[in-house]
């Protein structure tokens, strides 16, 4: 890819930063590369392609957080040359959510949107930024994007690390990784405000985490706050289910949503699909204490999750397209 100049930051050389051109096309107009890319230039100066290519980025997103899976995803990544340098909890809300991936989600179903809100907003999410110790021919955001395994469950690699974290459908992914350099860039000014971005620039820049980030992922590795929910679909179907039975029973007035609702419970014991937004809408009107992993583990399972002859804007990069 050529040469293009982005604002007043000069030529950009996009073959250092991605190998496809509609991701450049994009990321050109795209206020959170452009910003971050200047944050870049301005924190790693001359280095920035080698800092950058080094680097990776990964999500333990709320629902690994949940079920506790920052250890497996440390023993990987050790086992694969990373370290981690930095890192940052934060929360994702509607928009966050919705930006992350939106050039991706443009094949999404509406239910699926509703369901990534509630994953989403469930819990905080950790950011790690990690440096590759190995000698790769990829950047290393290319490398662990590779290791991660495929998206559909059925063709992961044993070894892959998604398969590692058991996840139980697609939509609980556990984890998200930049698939690109250029990924990483428009990510972390996304997801970071001003302060913790340029603290996590310096950490990539230097190459090592300090003791906030070692004390940030032992609390997280040893804090009871983290951890102990297991994400069972019949498990938590069966919950709402006598939730919304006792409200019924506790309150008659309630037996017509509280029908629909089981109604649609049984439905999608049969293999149907639950009208998520409907369904979401009519559980809400009954007021009941539910756990939202439940709520969410029963939503990921059971809803049409892209809609049909839909496409992304930008997919993923092609198998070998950083070898040439």
């Amino acid at each position: 890819m050529n040469e293009r100049v982005i604002g007043d930051m000069g030529p950009t050389n996009w073959s250092t930063l991605t190998r496809m051109p509609v991701k450049a096309y994009h990321y050109e107009l795209d206020t959170c590369f452009r910003e971050g890319l200047s944050e870049c230039e301005e924190a790693f100066g001359d280095r920035r392609d080698e800092v950058l290519h080094r680097s990776a980025l990964l999500l333990v997103k709320p629902d690994g957080m949940a079920t506790g899976k920052l250890k497996v995803i440390l023993d990987f990544l050790a086992g694969h040359d990373f370290g981690v340098v930095g890192a940052e909890m934060f929360h994702f809300n509607r928009h966050t959510g919705r930006e992350l991936w939106r050039h991706q989600h443009t094949l999404a179903s509406l239910d699926r949107l509703a369901v990534n809100d509630v994953i989403l907003q469930a819990g905080p999410t950790l950011m790690l930024l990690l440096r590759s110790h190995g000698n790769h021919p990829v950047p290393a955001t290319v490398h662990l994007s590779s290791l991660k395994g495929k998206a559909d469950i059925s063709q992961q690699a044993a070894d892959s690390l998604r398969s590692l974290l058991k996840r139980p459908n697609r939509l609980c992914s556990m984890i998200h990784c930049a698939d690109e350099p250029a990924d990483l860039v428009r990510e972390l000014n996304l997801l970071m405000d001003p302060a913790p971005r340029q603290r996590l620039l310096g950490r990539l820049a230097e190459g090592v985490p300090s003791s906030a980030d070692e004390e940030l992922l032992d609390r997280v590795l040893n804090s009871e706050e983290f951890g102990g929910v297991t994400l069972d679909r019949a498990a938590a179907a069966r919950r709402i289910d006598r939730l919304v039975a006792e409200r019924a029973a506790e309150h008659p007035g309630l037996a017509e949503p509280a029908g629909r609702v089981r109604a649609w419970l049984e439905g999608a014991e049969r293999g149907e699909l639950l009208p998520w937004r409907e369904f979401a809408g009519v559980l809400a009107s009954l007021e009941l204490k539910l756990d939202v992993w439940d709520v969410a583990i029963v939503g990921a399972s059971h809803i049409l999750e892209d809609e049909p002859g839909a496409i992304k804007v930008i997919g993923n990069p092609a198998a070998g397209a950083w070898l040439t």
